[in-house]
């Protein structure tokens, strides 16, 4: 039996992980002296909930070592064991999988995968692999569904604040201050396993279209994979399927919430879309 390990930026639902036997292994966030395994002990709600309360940064760090060498180990009778994980461009955690694969006596059917995403671009990479394995699929069959999406997803993505990146480290002080004061909302992709920046836009409702424009410019008619991620927001974007199934081919769709380690980089109000060509 093939298994299939990942980390918690997968942000998949819970009756996902139960049917295809995922073993999910946490990232940590903490509001300074409290830390939390994310999707464990902290959910988005208690998320936010804590931001209000607290007004605290949250940091967040990968999974330590032993937390991938007990996983691994407790799938040793597995045949193989596919470990896919967040880009290596925006978390250490990859580098934590290798380590605890290099120190078991059956590292040889261990793949540590960089999946070169995040989010649910990467929960539909994990929701693949594991529609694969039940079908009986090899490794080989696998590793190349894995390549074909890696090929062709698009990532876009907006925050309502520029204080989580500068905080984070993503940008200067003085381009979070001139973002707030000017109401700028950053339209940003990821793009090789790192975030980059594709426009600045001036209002939410226009940032929404644009996002959606620029997606159907990228995606065309062919048919695909939708997932959208919302924050605290879930309210605010309750139109946007209708809107998603009139632009795009869609073949399936899901509505999932951010999970608390990304929303540590990019706060309340942030949302995205994520799309995979079906090819």
């Amino acid at each position: 039996m093939i298994r299939i390990v990942t980390d918690s930026t997968a942000a998949l639902p819970e009756n996902l992980v139960k049917k295809y036997n995922i073993v999910v292994v946490p990232l940590k966030v903490a509001f300074e002296d409290e830390v939390y395994s994310d999707g464990v002990d902290i959910n988005p709600s208690q998320f936010f909930e804590k931001i209000k309360k607290t007004n605290i940064f949250p940091k967040t760090s990968q999974p330590s070592v032993e937390d991938f060498y007990n996983a691994y180990k407790a799938l040793e009778n597995a045949d193989a064991i596919i470990s896919i994980h967040i880009s290596s461009k925006l978390s250490g955690t990859i580098g934590s999988a290798s380590t605890a694969r290099s120190m078991l006596p059956f590292s040889e059917k261990i793949y540590v995968i960089d999946s070169l995403v995040t989010e649910f671009a990467l929960g539909y990479m994990v929701i693949e692999i594991g529609r694969a394995i039940e079908e009986g699929k090899n490794l080989n069959e696998i590793f190349d569904i894995i390549d074909k999406m890696k090929k062709n997803n698009e990532t876009l993505f907006t925050v309502d604040t520029l204080e989580y990146l500068y905080r984070g480290g993503r940008i200067g002080a003085a381009q979070a201050w001139m973002g707030s004061i000017l109401q700028i909302k950053p339209i940003l992709e990821l793009r090789n396993g790192a975030i980059e920046p594709v426009e600045r836009v001036r209002t939410k409702q226009k940032v929404k279209d644009r996002i959606l424009e620029i997606m159907k410019d990228r995606i065309g008619d062919v048919p695909v994979k939708v997932a959208v991620a919302y924050s605290d927001n879930a309210e605010e974007l309750k139109d946007i399927e209708k809107e998603v199934y009139e632009k795009f081919n869609v073949k399936e769709y899901y509505f999932v919430p951010f999970s608390c380690t990304i929303l540590s980089h990019i706060g309340p109000g942030s949302w995205g879309i994520i799309c995979y060509k079906i090819v």
